[in-house]
């Protein structure tokens, strides 16, 4: 029985992370009999620095192509184990490198990566057996460090394989918004001016005819959707769900919904799975990087714009134009995603 490891940010209570791992895991039953191989995820208590226990170390979707996960991956390799990237993606380039790559221009990540981070980054990637990363922008990233882009494949996000097990044909007019806290590590670096966009844009939103309903994906979420309910101060139009819920429980009540505006990056991919075309808050790279691999870039907006409510507003008008073409899009791209996600499974990799 081989024993193989998976590296996440998992056990913290971000829906996203866990889904991710709830995927992998799901892949893993699918694919492999018990007697084939052991997963232990890297929940807290279990030192995932450790990889003597193991024959395989995976790390797994979330935005985790950072040196400390690396370097566990450089080490195992370093060991004789077999190591595999597995959607994971890239956050934290600045934005005026962000505008630069969507440009077309030279981007420099000596801020973000030391030249030591270069080199591991660079062994990492020629030492795997399955280098499957997020999106397009994280993959420029990559080749701007140095990294060889043969040895680069976009795989998509692990959330993709996604399927709502119930989903309510009949929508209502309501627009979906999470919203939640990054401790001000956002794009503009003023997460409370988004809030009052946001709140002002709901308000014009709601004079639309549209009703709100703020949900959250994170517990820690929770006084900044509870701040933004008490902005915005329409409890006749607007409500606030409190609870946590799973991802099928989720996609099940996004599907009742016409749209959303989402601030984290996998209740983007909720809300599309459930069949609801959604604005991302594009809070940091990530985001961007999601957004460009499903060809969806045109239903982000960034959160340091001067005009972010009418940017919002105009987005919303964008997919009310363009409703199905969006749908259709992420299913296309969801698609030609599905067999790269599910490969290392099928073939048996580790």
């Amino acid at each position: 029985m081989k024993k193989v490891l998976y590296i996440g940010w998992i056990g913290f209570g971000n829906l996203g992370d866990e889904l991710l791992w709830h995927v992998f895991k799901e892949l893993s039953e699918q694919y492999y009999s018990e007697d084939e191989i052991e997963v232990t995820p890297s929940f807290p208590g279990v030192d995932f620095k450790n990889v003597e226990p193991y024959d395989t170390v995976v790390l797994g979707g979330g935005s985790l192509l950072l040196p400390g996960y690396l370097q566990v991956l450089q080490k195992a390799a370093d060991l004789g184990k077999d190591i595999l990237i597995w959607g994971s993606g890239m956050d934290w380039v600045e934005k005026e490198q962000l505008d630069k790559m969507l440009a077309g221009e030279n981007i420099s990540l000596g801020k973000l990566f030391t030249e030591k981070d270069g080199e591991l980054m660079k062994d990492v990637f020629n030492r795997v057996s399955f280098a499957g990363i997020r999106g397009p922008l994280a993959k420029k990233a990559l080749e701007a460090i140095g990294v060889d882009s043969e040895k680069i494949r976009i795989i998509g996000d692990p959330g993709l394989l996604l399927n709502s097990n119930s989903m309510v044909d009949k929508k209502e007019k309501i627009i979906g918004v999470n919203w939640g806290t990054t401790y001000n590590r956002l794009y503009g670096g003023n997460e409370l001016a988004v809030e009052d966009a946001l709140a002002s844009a709901c308000k014009k939103l709601i004079q639309q005819g549209y009703k709100i309903a703020i949900y959250l994906v994170w517990g820690s979420d929770k006084a900044s959707c509870q701040r933004l309910f008490d902005k915005i101060n329409d409890p006749e139009h607007v409500v606030f769900d409190e609870k946590l819920y799973k991802e099928q429980e989720l996609m099940t009540i996004l599907s009742r919904y016409t749209m959303t505006i989402n601030f984290k990056l996998h209740a983007n991919i909720l809300s599309l799975a459930a069949g609801v075309p959604c604005v991302a808050l594009g809070y940091r790279f990530k985001v961007f990087d999601l957004a460009y691999s499903l060809g969806l870039e045109e239903c982000v907006v960034s959160p340091d714009s001067l005009t972010l409510e009418k940017d919002v507003l105009s987005r919303i008008a964008y997919i009310e134009t363009n409703y199905d073409d969006i749908l259709s899009q992420y299913k296309e791209n969801e698609n030609l995603y599905k067999p790269y996600l599910i490969e290392p499974f099928q073939k048996k990799i580790f």
